[in-house]
Order: structure tokens, then sequence, then C-alpha cells
């Protein structure tokens, strides 16, 4: 569509502002004056845009997490509410105000990313446009991807629209997988395999979700046969031989957010906020219990127990697994955060709070016996009050999840994490490649990806006790272990969907969604029968296109 010459940088320069961008390459400069043509056509000018659409992802990870985590098999509703239409599917509707803002959040990102593909044609001369290219189509591809995911169709959009446009047609899911595959295949080798500033997209980032792309398409009805396949030959280009070198623990210490395993995030810093008490991301507020109303002033963090853990995921542990300690904070001290800032005197520190898990309870007395420092911790062992309800807020008897903890933030319940929000790393890699493997009809391969994840979860002297064999691999399996690995890692409900096991776990793993069932209701039965699979296209999308043949997803009115 043709540029419109007067046209006012008022709306990117207010983007610019609002998704101020946090690594040194990602530079906010305001020109909310300035003509877009002209503002455009310098590289400073350029660069910004291209920062904006990098920060546009904070609107779409940073805040409202409940289409990925909430109505799964891996958490329900604690003391405070979750959105029942998508915690429980029953009341879903096309007026829902967080599918309504999903949906939004990912076209004003995939229009920024048009309009920089717009520019990239006249702006001024660099060595680099090419590769800023490339950033852009990956992250429009990845919008994309999400889009499709959760609404089926949608409307493929490429070109800058700088005037109003009232009908759009809906593409089909088979076109919008098309659209993704062939953008990112068409990126993929002009990116370096390591991005010249971390943060930016890079080749391996692109093998990651070209080989995500082709395991969800596989399960698909329009699916190609080699789909799997092909998903894991990208799975492997990504992993490139890499092993996971680090603990689980190290890949989510504070401050490491910069580490080898982390193939693409969504970048914050502490200097690109300009409200500490809103402008970070929530991640590390949803997974845990109250700890007081003081927090950081006191050493602990906010929590609003919306997202409990379930039986499930407290039964998933094993006694040989470092990843409970490494997620849960299982042992909680007088000043919580001096587990992060002071790990070499932890014995000396006095302990408030102990959850000993199931293997652990025959020796709770023992644990107690061995310091004067944890006399009067208060124990709350394992046992079914640990998935979180009404009941067990002020008594703090659920675990924290620790692996997204802040101690730099502040005490806000709007958010103020300025960790990065993890959206592909290498030990998800393997586990696509597992995947992948499994669906090709290779087990053998399958399970030496999956083992290699299990390998490094093991504590020492367990390794051989934490494999698996290729008896005990299936779909189930794989899934189980990637609720291990992604704890709250905005992955869940898409890998429910992509399997088409999403009605049958929640149905049985999910307290609130079984309890519907258990009274002779499907939650997820909608209009005509059909399930609520999909999300609903939001009303206000069909309200204002101006074609009516515009259809709405199955279940919905």
């Amino acid at each position: 569509m043709k540029s419109n010459k007067k046209l006012v940088y008022f709306t990117f320069g207010f983007l610019l502002l609002i998704f101020s961008a946090c690594e040194d390459f990602l530079k906010e400069e305001n020109f909310s004056s300035v003509v877009a043509d002209e503002l455009y056509a310098t590289q400073s000018g350029y660069e910004g845009l291209i920062n904006s659409c990098y920060s546009s992802l904070r609107s779409i990870y940073g805040q409202d997490i409940w289409v990925f985590c909430a109505g799964t098999d891996m958490y329900v509703e604690g003391y405070n509410s979750q959105p029942e239409g998508l915690s429980e599917y029953k009341s879903l509707s096309a007026t829902d105000i967080y599918v309504t803002s999903f949906y939004q959040n990912l076209y004003k990102s995939i229009q920024l990313c048009n309009t920089a593909i717009y520019y990239n044609d006249i702006t001024e001369n660099s060595e680099k446009l090419p590769l800023r290219l490339a950033e852009v189509r990956f992250l429009r591809a990845m919008n994309y991807f999400k889009l499709v995911q959760h609404f089926g169709g949608v409307s493929i959009i490429t070109n800058m629209v700088d005037e109003p446009v009232v009908e759009y047609e809906r593409n089909t899911a088979e076109e919008v997988y098309s659209f993704v595959i062939s953008e990112l295949e068409d990126i993929v080798d002009v990116l370096p395999e390591t991005a010249e500033d971390f943060g930016r997209v890079s080749k391996r980032a692109v093998n990651h979700y070209l080989a995500k792309v082709f395991l969800t398409r596989g399960y698909e009805d329009f699916g190609a046969a080699t789909d799997f396949t092909t998903a894991a030959t990208y799975a492997d280009a990504a992993i490139n031989n890499q092993g996971l070198n680090l603990s689980y623990e190290e890949v989510f210490t504070p401050g490491n957010e910069n580490n080898e395993e982390i193939i693409f995030s969504v970048q914050y810093d502490a200097g690109s906020v300009i409200d500490k008490f809103t402008d970070g991301n929530t991640q590390n507020f949803w997974y845990g219990c109250y700890l007081g109303g003081k927090g950081n002033e006191d050493g602990y963090p906010s929590r609003s127990e919306n997202l409990a853990p379930t039986m499930y995921v407290f039964d998933l542990y094993s006694e040989n697994d470092s990843r409970w300690e490494a997620s849960f904070m299982s042992v909680i001290y007088e000043r919580y955060y001096d587990y992060f800032d002071k790990p070499n005197d932890l014995d000396k520190m006095v302990v408030t709070q102990y959850y000993p898990q199931s293997w652990e309870l025959d020796g709770i007395e023992d644990w107690i016996a061995a310091s004067p420092l944890r006399a009067d911790a208060a124990v709350f062992p394992y046992s079914n009050r640990w998935q979180a309800s009404k009941a067990t807020y002020i008594d703090r008897e659920t675990p924290t999840v620790k692996k997204f903890d802040d101690p730099t933030s502040v005490y806000s319940y709007a958010g103020s994490s300025t960790r990065d929000v993890f959206l592909a790393r290498l030990g998800e890699t393997y586990l696509i490649a597992a995947e992948a493997y499994l669906k090709a009809g290779n087990a053998n391969t399958a399970l030496a990806r999956i083992n290699v994840v299990r390998s490094r979860a093991a504590k020492p002297g367990s390794e051989a006790a934490m494999q698996l064999t290729v008896g005990e691999l299936d779909i189930d399996k794989i899934l189980d272990e990637r609720a291990l690995e992604l704890l709250g890692e905005y992955h869940r409900w898409e890998d429910l969907k992509r399997t088409g096991t999403l009605v049958d776990r929640t149905h049985q793993l999910n307290r609130d969604i079984k309890g519907w069932f258990d009274n002779g209701t499907n939650p997820f039965e909608g209009t005509d029968g059909e399930l609520k699979i999909l999300r609903p296209i939001p009303q206000d999308a069909l309200d204002l296109n101006k074609n009516k043949d515009f259809p709405q997803n199955p279940g919905y009115e």
C-alpha cells in the first residue's frame, strides 16, 4: 500500500516511548513530531523502528499470560482468581478481554514489522539492512505462528497500513502455516549463527522455530507426511551439537539471562523501564503463595497465587531430579532473597519455612535436628494441600516457584521484574527434537534427545536412574518431560493444543475442569456441540470488519 507522505510519526514515536528497549543495541528516541518518511529514511530512525518491533514483544509476553498457562493440566486457580473463561472454558466467549488483548497485541506487532519491511527499501543504505529485514520478518512470522495456534486461520497482512482498511478476508490455517514456513525458510541463511548482539534474531533462533512450526503442523489434517522428519532436522540444526552444559539452576540464576542456552528472549533491563512498578514483566508473580505485605522491603517477592501448580506437577518430580530444588523454593530463609544474595552463607541463615517432598517425609525430624536455625521453621510436608486453593493462602502451605525470581525488582502487583522472558532455549530444542523423532517413527533417536535433558537434570550419581527406555517413551512421557523442564515458561496450552491432548489431560489432571466433568458437563462444549479448542475471534474484530463472511471459530456464537 502506498505510503502517505504526510503521515506524522506520532503513533510510532509513542510506541517507541512505551516499548523502550533494554540492550545497548536497542536505543530509544522520541521523534513524535517528525514525518515518518523523513525519519525512517535515516539510519538512526530506521534502527529505532526495528527496535520498536523487538520491544512490541513485551506487550505480548510481559503482563497477562493466561492464554499460555491457564486451563491446562499444570495450573489451577489458587487463592486469587484466574479469568474463568480461559481457565475453565465453559464461559469463554468472543468478548473475553484477555483474548482480545492478545489478538490485538499480535497484530500491532505485525503492523510494526510490516512498516519496518516497507521502509527497508527506502531508508539510508547500510550493510545491516539485509539483517534487519530478516529480523523483522522473523518477528512477524513468529507472531503469525502464535495467531494460527490460538485462533486457527487469520488474515495474513503483509503490507504497511497507513490508511483505514475496513474489510479483511480470513486465510485458512493451512495458508498461515505455509506463509510462516516460507518466511522463515527464506531468511534462515541470511542471519548469522550467533547474533551480533545478544537478543537479536540469529540463524539458530530461526532453526528452532522452523522445527516447532513443522512439528505443530505435522499434527494438523493438512500437515505434510514429511513434517515431523523436517522438524527433527531443523531441531538438530538449532542444537548444532551443543550439549546442555549448564546446570538447570544456572540457566535461571538471576543476572545470568545472557547464558549460552538462551536462543531467543524478550529483552528487559532496569535501565530501560520508565516506571519500575509497572513496566517490568510479571513472570515471577503468578506461580507462588502470598509471602507477606512488605515484599522487597523485607527481602521477599510479590506473589499472587493465581496459577497454582497442580498435584500432577508436584508428583512428576523424583528424588533424583535436581529440577525440584531448582524450580521451587523448598526452603525459605528469614530473608527470602538471601538465597540468591548470600548463597555461600545459607547454613548460617534462619529457616522460616520448609516444604519436604514425598521422598523426604520420613526425614523431617532429622532435618530439623540438623541445625538450631531450623528449630522454629514452619514445615509443610507434601500433601494434597500443596495444590493451592482459597484455603491455603494465608498459611503459605504450597511451595512457591523460584526460577523466575528477581531480587532487584520492587514489590508491585502490576509486575516489576526486569529479567528477560525466555521464549526459546536449548533444553526445549532437545525436547522438540525428541517429539519430532518420535512422531517420525524414530524412537531410538527420540530417546537419545530426551535423555540429554534428563541427564542434565540428574543429581550427581543419579544419571543412570534418570534415563528413560524406549518402552517408556510416548507422547505423554514427552509432555511430562516438557512440564518438568518448562514449568512456567508460557508453552503449556500450546503443547496440549498441538498434541490433541487438551481435553483429556485437563479432564484428568486439572481440579477445576475435572469438577465440571464430574458434574456431567463438558466445559469445552460450546455452540452446536462444537468444542472450544481454538480461541474465539474477538467480537470487536468481527464487528469492525465489513466482510461479514469472516467466520467465527467453532464453539462460539
